[in-house]
């Protein structure tokens, strides 16, 4: 199993995800995935990457956004922030053309990775790209200070979850509610009692 861990298995995680897979490079062992949403267009790249006998999955995010001249500092520092905050991934930036990218290398030590492990790292890369992709316009554009920036992406990104999730429970509730009777504490109390009382018997 160990020795057999790559390209299929990472196509059926990706699957068992539910995320559609643009391009298959067998040849170099990558895949990626291109994704339209309120977070604009992004790409992810997923692959493995084999360095003697050490192996890695290698999770990218490239061109999360190119950054002008016009408060790069600021920027860089803002990310610098983020990287320091962020448990799995780290954000680089080319000097040269201001290019930002998103990226994470997992040893596999046994050479391999449960689903449970892969679907951690990529949910926490996504949900990264998530929070942070208002970032730079909030500094560039909205001249917000660094650390207001980044609270804001992360307190719009947790409301909007949090109202998702409320909306979800609500409609649960709406329909668990008509089906299922009233309860009444003391007839529970009296049910648990009556039941314990039988079993001592």
């Amino acid at each position: 199993m160990s020795h057999s861990f790559g390209i299929p298995q990472l196509i059926d995680y990706l699957n068992r995800m539910g995320l559609k897979i643009t391009r298959i490079d067998e040849q170099q062992e990558l895949l990626e995935m291109v994704f339209h949403g309120e977070h604009g267009q992004w790409r992810l790249i997923v692959g493995l990457q084999r360095r003697d006998d050490l192996r890695k999955l290698m999770l990218v995010v490239p061109h999360f956004m190119r950054v002008s001249q016009r408060k790069r500092l600021e920027c860089l520092e803002a990310l610098m922030a983020v990287n320091y905050r962020i448990a799995i991934g780290k954000f680089g930036m080319d000097l040269e053309d201001g290019e930002v990218r998103l990226e994470e290398t997992i040893p596999l030590a046994t050479h391999y990775l449960s689903f449970e492990q892969f679907q951690l790292a990529v949910g926490a890369i996504m949900q990264t790209v998530g929070i942070y992709h208002s970032l730079f316009p909030r500094i560039i554009q909205q001249n917000q200070p660094i650390l207001e920036a980044i609270q804001g992406c992360e307190r719009e990104f947790f409301q909007s979850s949090q109202e998702s999730t409320d909306t979800e429970q609500y409609a649960s509730q709406q329909t668990t509610t008509e089906e299922l009777p009233d309860l009444n504490v003391e007839d529970i109390l009296a049910e648990v009692t009556r039941i314990l009382e039988s079993q001592g018997k």
